[in-house]
């Protein structure tokens, strides 16, 4: 079905002038009289009749008129609709983020969309990174924040965004909080709480552990306030990212100055991801937070 076509005919029904209808469409009257007999082609019935008052439609005209009504509202609706959704003020925004990225900065990414687009439908999806850079294949997602894996897939663009590292945490009360530096920290017989919700967490810490003589009970725990209530008794050390327990008072931790332990953060989207307004607002608010991150991290100079 030509919506043009409709068009014209539905104004014609409306002014029963051919000059009119030609001017409200800001087309010639052969251009108008051709699209009517063009429907008329199309269905094989005579739509008009014409007399001196103009236009009028036949009984199939009528049928053609009553269900051309309802195609044209549906479509000047399906049109405001897209127009919404490129200006930003209807859709949804699908997000994917690996535990600690999820945790440290999806929060105030979710708020700032919240306040310039609130009627955004907006959803976070909390899985391995892994997981993410599926969904973000499959386009199931739009936008995904992860720790960094073995392999990059081919379709997706990864942005650095930010550095993490993973940091021997423990209680103040406990004997670690008096060390001075690393070669003090025994982990011998230590119980020893690692954070799994990020495939990557685990890797990177197994990763570490493997070859160390130290005998270890080591519990693997998907919930970073179950680590740290458990902290609290001064009876555990956690290997865990420093950004999320940096903040808590009743913590303390030691930096093992390895690389094996340290990772990168990555912005991940499809390389053929559609954008309007909002998905270039939350572009520029990650590189907004990149920066203030970058400004944070770096060396202060005394």
């Amino acid at each position: 079905m030509n919506i043009q076509k409709l068009d014209v005919f539905l104004t014609l029904v409306e002014t029963k002038k051919m000059t009119e209808t030609a001017q409200q469409l800001k087309l010639s009257a052969p251009t108008v009289s051709f699209h009517i007999r063009s429907l008329e082609k199309e269905y094989g019935i005579k739509l008009f009749r014409t007399n001196a008052g103009g236009y009028r439609l036949t009984p199939g005209g009528e049928i053609l008129y009553h269900y051309a009504k309802q195609l044209s509202q549906t479509n000047q609706k399906l049109e405001h609709a897209l127009f919404q959704f490129k200006k930003g003020e209807a859709g949804s925004l699908q997000l994917g983020a690996s535990g600690v990225p999820a945790q440290l900065f999806m929060p105030e990414l979710i708020h700032k969309m919240a306040e310039r687009y609130p009627r955004i439908n907006v959803s976070l999806d909390v899985k391995t990174a892994p997981e993410i850079e599926q969904k973000l294949v499959r386009q199931e997602l739009d936008f995904g924040l992860i720790m960094e894996t073995s392999s990059q897939a081919k379709e997706l663009v990864y942005e650095a965004f930010a550095c993490d590292e993973l940091v021997l945490a423990y209680s103040k009360d406990h004997p670690f909080s008096k060390v001075e530096t690393t070669a003090e920290v025994d982990l011998s017989k230590q119980r020893l709480l690692v954070h799994t919700l990020s495939s990557s967490t685990k890797h990177f810490s197994k990763t570490w552990l493997k070859g160390r003589d130290e005998e270890m009970d080591l519990i693997e725990l998907d919930s970073v306030s179950t680590i740290i209530k458990m902290l609290s008794f001064g009876q555990a050390v956690a290997l865990i990212s420093k950004r999320l327990i940096e903040n808590e008072d009743h913590l303390a931790f030691t930096e093992l100055n390895d690389n094996r332990l340290k990772r990168q953060i990555y912005f991940v989207y499809h390389q053929h991801l559609w954008e309007n307004d909002a998905i270039l607002f939350f572009k520029e608010s990650v590189a907004a937070l990149k920066k203030v991150i970058t400004i944070e991290s770096a060396p202060q100079i005394t």
